[in-house]
This record gives structure tokens, C-alpha cells and sequence, in this order.
């Protein structure tokens, strides 16, 4: 058909297109990322001839790459053996066309896939300077496989000073893979970023500063390198910019040894900070340095917890649990009183500091967790929830005790959360318990009655005695790191290797 009749029909003949594109491929119906491919595709002046040109499938994972052609001599030029050049599914495919097979990923004799062959470095090159944001953040993530290349060095060091910051998350994931921990040539381009004008490429660099230095000990420290690395990092914690500030405290606690005197007293100074951001990370400074039990150091923090930011009365509270010791009452009074805040947040943290630092026997704390199952926000509730089945343990007959009393209480998110406590410590020989959890399967709410139903089953699984009750929770202490290296590695393996 003519061009002008595919733009008219486009809308109407679009699923006959993929039935005619599927039945060629036998493959599953279009995956919902190659619509823009489609749509291209529709804009053809013969559409049938451009499928049949263009539509490669990987029957191993029945699934659609494509690759438009610029001119028809290219699409005559496809049936070679070659790569896909797609950007979305870089995928090793059979052309019904040309009957081409392209080369398929390498594995090992285990039958398990090897890493992927760095891109070309001059490739990489180029598209750091894309305008294209992706674009460059791939590019310069690419060249941190190039290690100990001075030239790929420089590159994601200048990347530092993107104008985007995912392109300078990515250099400064990259700058710590090109080479070792404290590699002269990585740690002498970033220090000479942080002597940028600019607020951001300074933040970048410090925050790089402390991925690709060894830790206090390593043979690298002590260097007149290094001396200059901690000389930089000890001017900007007075910048005139608040996130340059707060990235050199970071750096700074990251670098040194336990118990530094030198960054702690920077750190209790930035208590008095203007900017909330700065005093959180000042209070993280001071609980990842000093000696536990050090109660000196929870005399400093504890006026944070009438500060005005919330996210630095969380960090407070975070950080006495921290330092304190197992039973420490002056921290446990301050975390009691952390659970009664304004915000949810930082009653959540206190309710989870509180289930740490208490000890077993004392009831006192037990009660408190008990009347955090009746807050109104549920996030402190489920905090409540494994703290006490964390701290009482199954069988505890106190714990058990205290959630049966609020079985019949008015707000259906606080009888929910008894059932789920009950759930995790009560025992099948407590039989007037397992008629209570039964009668809230006629509970006026829904959510109480699709938990009184599971725990019930697993009430009746649980022999009667005492023992340890472990979370079934993952460890999300570390949210910063979790997803960036896990989503380009899906990235990759979507893209199908270089």
C-alpha cells in the first residue's frame, strides 16, 4: 500500500499487523516495549516486506527484537550474521527471512553464562557525550569495565560533573570498578573534582572519594595521596553548600578510624548545623564511631530528638539503639519516649530501637511495645509486631496476653495487628487463644478476617514451648545500594551483551 494509505490505516490494521508479525515469528502476541518498533514499522510503504526484513525472534525465550532499516539496501545488507542492534532487546535471533542464526552468548562448561565482553572503548567514548541521558549514563557505566585504562579513567572522571545526576551515580559506580581501592590515577582525577566550582560535581566527587579509598589500616592510607584526600574532605565540612557539607561528613566517617576524636568533634560540631540533612548525617557520624555503651556519646545526640526535622529525630533514636548496650534504661526512657512522637516515621524507628535495646524480662518496655499495636498509623503497628515477637519470642505468655486483650479493640487496624502477633508467638495447646483468633473470622473487617484465617492455621502448626522467633523480613538496612546494581544487571541481561 502507499504511504499515505498505511498512515490512514494505521489505527485500524495495527493488530493484523501483529498477527501477520506473530505468525511469521510463531511467536507469543507483541511485547507491550516494542510498540514504538511497531509503530515505525506501520509507517512503511510495503509493511509486509519490512516484517519479513526485520523481525528477528530468539525462540529460546520467545520473544521480538527489531531492527528498523535506514534504506533498503540495509535491509538487503541483514542477511549476514550480526548483531541486533535494538535498543530496547539486544537478543541472538533467527530471521525467517534470511534463515540467519546470530552468535549466541558464550557459557562455560557448567552451563553457566560468562560476563559480558566490555563494549569498545572508543564507542563509549563517543556516547558520554550523547545528549541523550541514558545514553551517557550506559556509556560511561560500560567504561568502569575497562579497568586500569587511563583514558576510560578521565572519561568517568569528567562524568563526574554531568549535568544529570544519573549519569553521575554512574560514574562514581564506575570510577570504583576501573580499578583498585586506592588506585593513584582514580583517586587523583576525583580529587581534582572536588575542587569544582560547581555544588553538585563536588558532591559527586566526595561521595566517589569515599568508594575508591581503602578503609583506615589499608597499605594505600597514610600516603601523601591520602593525606591530601583527608585535608579536602576536612575544608568542605564548612562549605558554603549545605549537600557539600553533608557528603564530606560521609566521606569523612567513612574514612576513619573507629573512635577518631578528630572526626567526632567535627561531627558533634555539625549538631548545630543549619540544614536538618547535615545534623542526620553528623548523628550517623558519631553512632558508627564511637565504642559501644558509650554514653557520653548519647548524651550528645539525645537533644536531636526535640529537633524540629523529622528525619534527624529518626536518625537520634536510630542512633542511641545503636550505641546503647542490651538493657540500658536511660536509652530505653529515651526510646519510650521517641514512640510518642508526632510523626510516624520517627515513632516507627523508636518502636524498632526499643525491640533491640530491651531486654526480655523487662515488662515495662513489653507494655509499651503492646500499646504501639494501637497506633493509628500501621507501619508503628507492624514495627510493634515484630519487635515484640522478636524480643518475647513464641510462647511468652505476658506477650500473648497483652495481644488478647485488644482482640476486641474499637480500631480494626489495632485487632488486626493481634491476630498477627498472635499469629507468630501462640502455641496449639492455648485453646480459649485459638477460639478468639477463630472468632475474628467474623470480624465486621475484612483484613482482620483474612489474618485471623492464616493465623489460625499456623497457630495449629506450633507445638506448645518456648524458643526464639526469627523475622521472615529482609534486611532493607542498606536501601541506598539495593536496586542500582541489581536493575542494571537485569538491564544487561535483557540487552543481551555487547
Amino acid at each position: 500500500s502507499s504511504p499515505s494509505r498505511s498512515r490512514q490505516s494505521l489505527g485500524t490494521k495495527l493488530p493484523g499487523h501483529a498477527s501477520q508479525i506473530a505468525m511469521l515469528c510463531r511467536a507469543a502476541p507483541l511485547p507491550r516495549t516494542c510498540a514504538r518498533h511497531v509503530t515505525a514499522l506501520g509507517r512503511a510503504p510495503n509493511l509486509s516486506r519490512a516484517v519479513a526484513s526485520h523481525v528477528l525472534v530468539r525462540r529460546s525465550r520467545r520473544s521480538i527484537s527489531w531492527h528498523p532499516a535506514e534504506s533498503p539496501r540495509r535491509a538487503a545488507a541483514a542477511a549476514t550474521p550480526a548483531r541486533v542492534a535494538c535498543r530496547h532487546w539486544r537478543a541472538t535471533a533467527f530471521c525467517p527471512t534470511h534463515g540467519v542464526r546470530a552468535a549466541s552468548s558464550q557459557t562455560s562448561q557448567e552451563g553457566k553464562k560468562l560476563p559480558a565482553p566490555p563494549r569498545p572503548k572508543e564507542e563509549l567514548l563517543r556516547d558520554t557525550k550523547h545528549h541523550d541521558v541514558p545514553v551517557r549514563r550506559k556509556a560511561v557505566k560500560g567504561l568502569g569495565k575497562h579497568t586500569g585504562d587511563d583514558e576510560a579513567i578521565d572519561a568517568i572522571a569528567f562524568a563526574l560533573g554531568d549535568e544529570d545526576v544519573a549519569v553521575q551515580l554512574a560514574a562514581q559506580y564506575a570510577m570504583g570498578k576501573v580499578a583498585d581501592k586506592g588506585d593513584e590515577r582514580t583517586v587523583r582525577k576525583t580529587l581534582e573534582q572536588v575542587r569544582s566550582k560547581c555544588e553538585w560535581t563536588r558532591i559527586a566527587a566526595l561521595s566517589t572519594l569515599a568508594d575508591i579509598t581503602a578503609e583506615f589500616g589499608h597499605p594505600t592510607r597514610g600516603t601523601p595521596l591520602d593525606l591530601e584526600v583527608d585535608a579536602a574532605v576536612e575544608a568542605k565540612l564548612e562549605d558554603e553548600d549545605w549537600g557539600v557539607r553533608r557528603a564530606a561528613m560521609d566521606t569523612a566517617a567513612e574514612r576513619a578510624e573507629p573512635n577518631c576524636q578528630k572526626v567526632i568533634a567535627a561531627a558533634r560540631k555539625l549538631l548545630e548545623d543549619q540544614m536538618g540533612t547535615v545534623r542526620e548525617s553528623a548523628i550517623k557520624a558519631i553512632a558508627s564511631l564511637v565504642p559501644r555503651g558509650n554514653r557520653e556519646a548519647i548524651d550528645w545526640i539525645a537533644p536531636r530528638l526535640d529537633d524540629w526535622h523529622e528525619s534527624v529525630r529518626r536518625a537520634a533514636v536510630v542512633a542511641i539503639a545503636k550505641i546503647a548496650e542490651k538493657g540500658d534504661q536511660h536509652a530505653i526512657e529515651l526510646e519510650k519516649s521517641a514512640c510518642d512522637d508526632r510523626s510516624w516515621i520517627v515513632r516507627k524507628a523508636a518502636t524498632d530501637s526499643l525491640a533491640k535495646t530491651a531486654t526480655l524480662n523487662d515488662l515495662a518496655s513489653v507494655r509499651k511495645l503492646a500499646r504501639m499495636l494501637e497506633d493509628f498509623d500501621p507501619l508503628p503497628r507492624m514495627a510493634a509486631i515484630y519487635g515484640l515477637a522478636e524480643l518475647c519470642g513464641v510462647g511468652h505468655r505476658k506477650a500473648i496476653r497483652l495481644a488478647e486483650e485488644r482482640l476486641e479493640h474499637r480500631d480494626p487496624g489495632t485487632r488486626q495487628a493481634c491476630v498477627q502477633l498472635l499469629e507468630k508467638i501462640a502455641t496449639n495447646d492455648l485453646e480459649e487463644i485459638m477460639r478468639k483468633v477463630e472468632a475474628r473470622m467474623e470480624d465486621e473487617d475484612e483484613h482482620v478476617r483474612d489474618s485471623a484465617y492464616y493465623a489460625l492455621e499456623n497457630i495449629k502448626k506450633t507445638p506448645p514451648g518456648r524458643k526464639r522467633w526469627i523475622s521472615d523480613l529482609p534486611d532493607l538496612s542498606d536501601l541506598d545500594r539495593i536496586g542500582f546494581e541489581s536493575s542494571d544487571d537485569e538491564e544487561d541481561q535483557k540487552d543481551e551483551r555487547w
